[in-house]
């Protein structure tokens, strides 16, 4: 789920829009029942229909489980009606044209964060902000730093206007019956070089090759192991900065890992299906529901721990992987009612634990404390899931959101397939990588 090139096609797509749309005036206004500055001591909204623009399974499960507590607790009669939209490139196709064009919207919009810069950047004032909704100043500290950090650079007034709703943090999915099965105890695999050694002893022992690589250019490799350096990618100012000293080191890495033949290559669809059949897998923390649910014969295989060091001293830094938001648009029927719930949602402990027994992991922090919170998962063997990824999230890496942040990858994926294919130096690939992209957002380069 990254924005790709297509993002200039939807942009220039959205000034035809804008073009056409100067005559045509508003389909709808916001809903009477919302005030113009809605706040967390507004009256509360006893019924209505709120629609919703999300990804369906664990997050619309969400939602439905969350709505029946908020009507119990509250005497409410809201019901939810979903519309089942990708939280990428999918959703900034779909909600752009209507906020161009000013037509109604959804109550809510689950939103992923590195996607969510290139529609604020351009329509932030069409929606409420959690900011002003006194949201931020009473529950703001109870999130992961860096997610709150985050959601304060993704528009550019610098102002908060999602609500949050996961953090993600690459982890390190793997097979701990196939590695058994090889002679290996990977959770004492400590670096990076140890578990290339690993998956030699792996592909020896069982055929089983280490990890899944993009035929068309390694990207997740590259990226995680400059995070775990330092490296964000975007520096805090917006300039691109890949083809530094922490990068390049990364990339020694992935050549190592591909000279040892231990990768299984395939299109970045088949991601899951290819990844399943080698030892490890590195994903989000939302990538269990999905695996529990694609591959449940597997159950008790499978475990879940950080990524290995590149050195045995480095200090721990967790690459970032995303996460999502919901956004309230002020063309909504019902934006006071969905800012109300959303509250709710994201706070109350019972509400919490229902996303956490789905395989959820809520940026709320209070959200660990929770017995829920230590239960296992039959499906990694009865490990501790959800505190395994709350532990490593705590060391994750701030980064920074700017419109382009998600165009990055297919720029860093290009370098790695030139490396690769044309046996291109890494530093002459990512300089030439970094100028073109620099060049179609008119950014400066880090040099």
């Amino acid at each position: 789920m990254k924005l790709h090139r297509m993002f200039g096609g939807v942009m220039a797509a959205v000034v035809a829009l804008t073009l056409a749309a100067c005559g045509s005036g508003s389909s709808n206004s916001s809903s009477s029942s919302t005030p113009a500055n809605p706040t967390l001591s507004s009256k509360r909204v006893k019924s209505g229909t709120l629609t919703a623009y999300v990804a369906k399974g664990k997050n619309t499960d969400w939602l439905k489980a969350s709505l029946k507590l908020y009507n119990k607790k509250y005497g409410t009669d809201l019901k939810l009606n979903p519309t089942d939209v990708a939280p990428a490139v999918p959703m900034v196709q779909k909600i752009t044209p209507m906020l161009v064009a000013k037509q109604s919207m959804p109550d809510l919009v689950f939103l992923q964060d590195s996607n969510a810069g290139a529609v604020m950047s351009k329509f932030s004032k069409d929606f409420y902000s959690s900011q002003d909704y006194g949201f931020v100043k009473k529950y703001g500290d109870d999130f992961y730093t860096a997610k709150m950090n985050y959601a304060k650079s993704i528009a550019p007034d610098k102002k908060v206007y999602g609500f949050p709703n996961d953090w993600g943090t690459t982890v390190l999915f793997y097979n701990d019956a196939l590695f058994k099965k090889a002679g290996i105890n990977f959770a004492d695999v400590k670096t990076w070089d140890q578990m290339i050694d690993a998956g030699k002893t792996l592909k020896e022992k069982t055929g089983k090759n280490l990890m899944f690589m993009r035929d068309t250019g390694d990207l997740d490799t590259v990226k995680n192991i400059a995070m775990q350096l330092g490296a964000p990618l975007i520096d805090k100012n917006g300039a691109v900065d890949i083809s530094n000293p922490k990068v390049i080191k990364a990339y020694s890495i992935l050549k190592k890992i591909q000279d040892a033949n231990i990768v299984s290559y395939g299109n970045m669809a088949d991601y899951l299906k290819i990844g399943q059949q080698t030892g490890i897998i590195q994903a989000g923390g939302w990538f269990a529901s999905m695996q529990q649910e694609s591959y449940p014969n597997e159950k008790g295989d499978w475990r879940v721990r950080a990524l290995p060091l590149v050195n045995a001293s480095d200090k721990v830094i967790q690459p970032a992987n995303g996460g999502s938001s919901y956004y309230v648009p002020k063309k909504s029927k019902n934006g006071l009612a969905a800012m109300q719930f959303l509250t709710f949602m994201l706070t109350d402990k019972s509400s919490l634990d229902a996303y956490i027994k789905l395989a959820g992991l809520p940026a709320n922090t209070t959200a660990y404390k929770s017995a829920a919170a230590n239960e296992g998962f039959a499906y990694y063997g009865g490990q501790k899931l959800t505190q395994e990824m709350n532990k490593i999230t705590l060391d994750s890496l701030t980064v920074y959101s700017y419109p382009y942040v998600s165009d990055l990858d297919t720029y860093l994926a290009a370098a790695s397939y030139d490396v690769k294919k044309n046996g291109t130096a890494p530093k002459a690939a990512l300089d030439k990588q970094a100028q073109l992209f620099a060049d179609k957002y008119s950014i400066k380069v880090v040099k």
